[in-house]
């Protein structure tokens, strides 16, 4: 019967007793238990030292979201003088949700931490608790790369809001970007098009491609109706041509997409997809919350690798923008 890990035990041992009641590979076992391993031995020293280990790392994840909340406090309150608009309004509610998420998250590791500091009674426990504390160091430096990277943009935001060369820097840059996606489109249905049996899955993507382009174009038509407006109300110029760009791309966008509907004939699963898509963005109005429509394209893109492999001769759309951005907004 399983008896209690209350003194060192050979980790031939314990490993054969984890075996014994979860029939799981006597390697892998042996793996996760290597930060409680100490010459061979499962000893209570190296587990205390793991799980010290451990705790410091969470409490890294916590002092790197503290970090992210001060800036936040300090963004926020620098966005106060900043008129109200959608551009402005989005990106703080955003950067607001972001950092709640990683406060819920910092809290969950911290329960985590304590069931598998305390699950330690037998050798299957002591097992688990290895495994659950590998997941908690692997999770918890996670959130230290995320909160450093949101302490990042919530400094470029507090520089955006700041400067209208800022503004009209990244602006220009997204349709830049854009403008690069929507040459990569052009450039495969032009290659589709060129041959008899065209293949199917490279056809859907780029369908996809073009569904997704025409809401960055819509996207980035109303961050410039915005920033136009802003520049009028603090007397600064607004840069030239934008408008015009956006015409020619969502024109050429138009253009890709008819170019694609006459297509191969779709068999259900792309059907399905590209249905549900249209679905989910038609649902979606400017400022557009990225990060859940990328989700959207990402799963209906999940099409090709269930029945190939996903194309990469074409770019996909830009969705994410330079910093600070529009596209890190939240939901419609």
């Amino acid at each position: 019967m399983s008896r209690p890990v209350t003194e060192n035990v050979s980790t031939d041992v314990l490993v054969g007793e984890v075996v014994d009641r979860t029939d799981e590979d006597p390697e892998s076992i042996r793996t996760w238990l290597d930060p409680f391993t100490d010459d061979g031995t499962v000893s209570s020293a190296a587990i205390e030292a793991s799980v010290t280990d451990v705790a410091q790392i969470l409490a890294t994840a916590e002092t790197r979201v503290d970090l992210a909340t001060r800036t936040h406090e300090e963004t926020t309150a620098a966005a106060a003088d900043a008129p109200d608009l959608d551009i402005v309004a989005v990106r703080r509610r955003a950067f607001g949700d972001r950092l709640d998420d990683l406060r819920a998250d910092v809290e969950a590791l911290g329960d985590e931490l304590g069931e598998a500091r305390s699950g330690l009674d037998s050798p299957v426990e002591l097992y688990r608790a290895a495994v659950a504390l590998h997941e908690v160091t692997t999770d918890a430096q996670d959130i230290v790369r995320i909160a450093h990277d949101l302490e990042t943009e919530l400094e470029a935001f507090e520089a955006w809001l700041n400067s209208a060369n800022r503004r009209h820097d990244a602006l220009v840059d997204e349709v830049d970007a854009a403008a690069e996606s929507v040459a990569a489109v052009a450039e495969t249905v032009e290659s589709l098009r060129d041959v008899a049996e065209p293949d199917r899955e490279r056809w859907f993507d780029a369908t996809v491609q073009t569904r997704v382009l025409d809401l960055v174009v819509a996207d980035l038509r109303a961050e410039a109706d915005d920033l136009r407006t802003w520049a009028g109300r603090d007397g600064v110029s607004f840069p030239d041509g934008v408008d015009e760009r956006l015409d020619g791309l969502e024109t050429e966008v138009a253009d890709h997409a008819a170019a694609l509907a006459d297509g191969p004939a779709w068999d259900d699963r792309f059907e399905e997809r590209l249905d549900g898509l249209d679905t989910e963005l038609e649902a979606v109005e400017p400022p557009v919350a990225w990060a859940r429509v990328d989700e959207t394209v990402a799963e209906v893109r999940s099409a090709l690798s269930d029945g190939g492999p996903t194309p990469t001769d074409a770019a996909p759309p830009n969705t994410s923008s330079p910093e600070p951005g529009p596209n890190e907004t939240d939901a419609n």
